[in-house]
């Protein structure tokens, strides 16, 4: 009987400690030894972008793709609050079509006032995105993005 106690509440800390929540450091730290350890090839600028979707990791990492192909792994200067909760993301880019590190920015429509400056772009395949997600945020939702009428005439111009 006294085993079966002592199995029962081992079952029980194994299950709250992997329920648990990662902190925003630990998210980070995570996602900084899977740059490392996969040797992602960073970048300056990705052109011919336009945002199918995005996935947040954590208030300072998010994945942007261009297609369900296409995903790249986007690191903020600063903490960027909200992408957790925010349906949409707005892409700031000094240059139509593409998206630049040092210049270009992130926001949600609720916290306009706060850009978040691109630091780093980094290339991913389809697995590593796979993987980086179910290391460091398994219940993060895939959000589409939304076309503007703005963006639609932008693309509208790129392909006539």
């Amino acid at each position: 009987m006294k085993k079966l106690i002592v199995l029962s509440l081992l079952c029980l800390a194994l299950t709250s400690c992997a329920s648990r929540n990662l902190s925003e450091t630990e998210k980070s730290s995570i996602i900084e030894a899977y740059i490392t350890d996969e040797k992602l090839e960073q970048r300056s600028t990705i052109t011919a972008f336009n945002l199918d979707s995005w996935t947040p990791l954590s208030d300072q990492y998010l994945i942007l793709r261009t297609s369900p192909f296409r995903p790249y792994l986007v690191k903020l200067a600063s903490r960027c609050q909200d992408l957790d909760f925010s349906p949409t993301l707005v892409i700031d880019s000094r240059m139509s079509g593409s998206l630049s590190t040092g210049f270009d920015s992130v926001y949600t429509p609720q916290n306009q006032v706060f850009k978040c400056y691109i630091s780093r772009i980094y290339s991913m395949s389809k697995e590593q995105n796979k993987a980086i997600i179910s290391a460091v945020n398994p219940k993060a939702e895939d959000k589409p993005a939304e076309k503007t009428e703005a963006a639609e005439q932008d693309q509208a111009l790129l392909n006539p």
